[in-house]
């Protein structure tokens, strides 16, 4: 059972820089049409970070590969000089339903000790691959979800 004693709803600087610092590198990656896979990223208190991305597989697979890897590496990363995770998100590329149509998107799931629930969140994305032509909007809220540590 999780301890969520103390529960927010707020999103710690720390937390909205790591996704930022993350959606930034797929954003970058995208525009070039060099992105395929689940992106990984946990910090510390000390916001000692890591980062690993998932490619191997199909995307049901990478995710959930991701999702374990939190779950397991929850109380601490000496190897990689990680503490225990404070907070974590996961991103990938996916579809959102826009009316009648679907629309790419950067989905995104994040979530911070201390906070009443994990949320995830999309950014409509198009032209993936095409350099300039490559756009994305701002970020939507897409939901509360069951934290993983």
């Amino acid at each position: 059972m999780k301890d969520h004693s103390e529960s927010t709803d707020k999103v710690s600087l720390e937390l909205d820089t790591m996704v930022q610092d993350m959606l930034n590198h797929m954003l970058d990656a995208l525009a070039e049409g060099e992105w395929d896979g689940v992106i990984l990223c946990y910090e510390d208190a000390q916001a000692n970070r890591y980062d690993a991305t998932f490619t191997e597989d199909g995307l049901e697979a990478c995710l959930s590969a991701a999702e374990r890897m939190v779950v397991h590496d929850a109380g601490s990363t000496p190897s990689q000089g990680i503490g225990k995770i404070v907070r974590y998100a996961i991103a990938y590329v996916g579809m959102v339903q826009d009316g009648d149509t679907y629309q790419d998107a950067i989905l995104v799931s994040f979530y911070e000790r201390g906070q009443k629930s994990g949320y995830s969140a999309y950014l409509p994305i198009a032209n993936i691959g095409e350099g300039d032509r490559f756009v994305w909007g701002d970020p939507l809220p897409a939901g509360a979800e069951d934290p993983l540590i």
